[in-house]
């Protein structure tokens, strides 16, 4: 599910994000120092509140997404993966947030090994999981975070 080109156009995606984050930034600090040098100080002290709150609200909103999934996919290249078996017993049908970062849809899986029933998690981004309900599958995951879906 996850290969190299993924993490490459991830990692592509935050250096854009930095980048545009650090213009912005050098912006408002090029502009408020020139204003600080001057007389009238208070423009300067104006133009450095703006570009805070503006770098603020860009990074929160576009660029820790990006880092998250960054970390995430870096995480399930580089963590241990285990083997789970077992029978899918419900799917969510939206993606939900998980630990306020990503989007994930929920697997009930029932373990064939021990027959407890397991939350394992799939990525939003790659859309809903093709898996049917009451079938037998076996998953490579890395936490609990499914990383390969293969036939039982």
């Amino acid at each position: 599910m996850y290969n190299e080109n993924d993490f490459i156009e991830i990692k592509g995606q935050l250096r854009k994000i930095i980048l545009l984050a650090v213009l912005i930034a050098l912006a408002f600090i090029v502009t408020a120092v020139a204003f600080l040098l001057r007389k009238p100080q208070w423009i300067g002290a104006v133009f450095i509140s703006i570009g805070a709150c503006l770098f603020i609200f860009f990074w929160g909103v576009y660029g820790t997404p990006i880092y998250n999934y960054y970390r995430y996919i870096k995480d399930i290249r580089e963590g241990r993966a285990r083997e789970l078996r077992g029978k899918v017993v419900e799917i969510t049908d939206e993606p939900v947030y998980k630990d306020n970062r990503l989007l994930f849809y929920e697997i009930t899986l029932k373990d064939a090994k021990d027959g407890v029933e397991k939350l394992i998690l799939f990525d939003g981004n790659k859309g809903k999981p093709p898996l049917e309900t009451g079938s037998n599958y076996s998953f490579r995951s890395h936490q609990n975070y499914i990383i390969h879906i293969g036939d039982f």
